[in-house]
Order: C-alpha cells, then structure tokens, then sequence
C-alpha cells in the first residue's frame, strides 16, 4: 500500500503512514531503520543524507508561485540542511523593497526601505568629501542608496522567503485532511502582489526616503558649485603658470601677462573678473552671477615661496560657505 500524502509504501497490515504520523519514530526496512526527522527521513545506508518527503516538493512549487523551477530546488535543499543558507538573488538586489512586498514579505520590505533611506543618510555624511575621491559622486552616490541595500537584500532575501513558504505549507497542512487537500488551499492563494509591490512599495519607499530626498538634492547643487569652482580655478592655471616663470627667471612679478587673464575668463563660466597684484602676484578671481548665491563674493590664490624660491599657490575665499568650497580652498 502506499501513503495517499507522502507517497511512502508500507505494508497492509499497517493501520497509520509512519512517515507522515510520527517523529524520530523508526520503521523497519530491509537492512536499517528510516528515522523520521520533521519533513525528512534519514536513510542509514546513505550516512547524514536526508531525502524529503516528495509532497513537500509539490507543495513549495504550489506556494511560491511564479519562478517555482528557480525557487524549489533551493528550498529543497534548505529542508536537508534544516535551515536557510544566504544565497545570491538578483531580483532582491536591483528591486529591493519593491520585490519584497510583490513577495507579500510585508516587514521585510519596510526594512529595505529603511535600509535605503539609512544608505542616503551615510551618503550625506560623505558627500562633502566625495569630490576629493577618484569615483564619481553619481557613483558614490548610487552605491550608497542602492548598491549597498541590493547588496545586503541580494544575500539574506531567499533564506527569508523560504521562512514564510515553508510557514505556509505547515499551516496549509495542519489545516487540511490530506496532501490533496492541502494543496487545494495553496494553489487558491496569490503567492505573489503586483499591486503590493507598486502600491505599498512605491509608499513605503518615498515615506523613507522623503525626509531626505531634499537634504540629497542640496547635496548635489553644492556638489555641482563645487565643481565649477574647481574649473575656475584650472582655468587659471596658464596664469599662474606664467608668474611662476617669470618669478624663476627674474624674481619679479610680471606686470602684463599676455592675455592669460582673458583666456581665464573665456574657459570659465562662473568668473566675472580676474586681476593680478603687481605687487604681491595675488591672482583675484570675482564670482559671477551664474551662481547666484556666490554672485559678488571673491577667490584669492596667494603665491608663497620656498627655500628654494619655488611658489606655491594658496586658495584663500571670501565670505563662501564651507560647503561650496574644493579641496584646494578648504584647507584655508
């Protein structure tokens, strides 16, 4: 006879399945004994291996819905080891929280929305500082919003949807009379929410990411300032190049400079004007109204020497906030 819900053959005399009606209970079969171990039995001719129980596999495919073929195997391989392993899982990693709550993972997707909205927490924390790196600040910035959470989703997101399929199937199964029965129930429930995803997911992102979704943008204006003080300053560079030169010959500060001030002007569009000190070589660099909250205010790169008379240049701003500021002048 066989077992009308696991499959397992035992012999007429039987009155119950053992399989499927006991726990650690032995059975006798041929050479060994069969230990029962929850939805698993253990073979002594196989040494550790456990073999689940064929109807839990039905019963997986039939509660995790769509990508059953991906899914099932690993949670079949989850019920030998007795427990959930991290893995690697694309759909977690570029949808995150989106993909939690289409997987009705309700809590889970509100933790990957935190978990973005704590990534562009430690973003603004950097984001000064970021123009000093080699990366892109876009970059740094996508690494920190959403590289970093994928990264963390991608890992934990497989072991935490088998938790909630295998609840599934055991609540399904205490609840039923048989396998058949059992099966009828998960197949008449939606594994999956697209408007979960859409709806919950789109709210619980922009509540999370709302509070600092402005402070983000003024990040990146600043940032944008930042650079375009940074092409001033290179733009100078054929300038100050030449009060070098003139200085390394004749230890004097020239008094004309051939046009290098113009072409200053003409590769940068946030300066309004340019003079050098004859006097002292102080290159003076007045802000133009492209940047309306740096319109007026002024820029002084200072030459100092050496004991090998070499000059070095020193940015010096005038009445600029600290956040505007490259790396060059932010030291002064």
């Amino acid at each position: 006879m066989a077992c009308s819900r696991c499959g397992y053959r035992f012999t007429a005399d039987a009155r119950t399945c053992a399989v499927c009606n006991g726990s650690q209970v032995p059975v006798v079969a041929g050479a060994g004994a069969l230990t029962l171990r929850d939805d698993t039995v253990q073979i002594p001719m196989l040494g550790d291996d456990r073999v689940v129980r064929p109807t839990l596999a039905v019963l997986f495919r039939l509660a995790v819905g769509p990508a059953a073929d991906y899914y099932t195997p690993r949670f079949l391989r989850y019920e030998q080891a007795g427990h959930g392993m991290p893995g690697w899982h694309w759909p977690a990693l570029l949808f995150q929280c989106l993909w939690a709550f289409y997987r009705k993972l309700w809590l889970l997707g509100v933790f990957y929305a935190a978990l973005t909205a704590a990534g562009a927490t430690l973003f603004l924390s950097l984001a000064e500082n970021i123009d000093d790196w080699s990366l892109p600040w876009l970059v740094c910035a996508g690494a920190c919003v959403w590289l970093g959470p994928g990264i963390v989703a991608a890992l934990v997101s497989t072991p935490l949807l088998y938790s909630r399929i295998r609840r599934m199937v055991s609540r399904a199964e205490s609840r039923s009379r048989d396998a058949a029965d059992a099966a009828s129930m998960l197949a008449g429930r939606s594994a999956t929410s697209c408007s979960g995803a859409l709806l919950f997911g789109g709210a619980a992102l922009l509540l999370a990411l709302g509070p600092v979704a402005p402070n983000v943008q003024s990040a990146y204006e600043a940032h944008a300032v930042r650079a375009k003080i940074e092409e001033s300053l290179s733009a100078t560079l054929p300038l100050r190049q030449e009060i070098e030169e003139q200085w390394s010959r004749l230890q004097v500060i020239p008094h004309a400079f051939d046009g290098a001030s113009m072409v200053a002007l003409r590769w940068s569009h946030l300066l309004d004007d340019v003079n050098v000190s004859p006097v002292n070589g102080r290159v003076r660099l007045g802000l133009g109204p492209s940047v309306p909250e740096l319109w007026g205010k002024t820029i002084l790169l200072a030459p100092a020497t050496d004991w090998l008379q070499r000059i070095h240049w020193t940015c010096i701003p005038i009445d600029i906030p600290k956040r505007y500021l490259p790396k060059e002048c932010r030291g002064s």
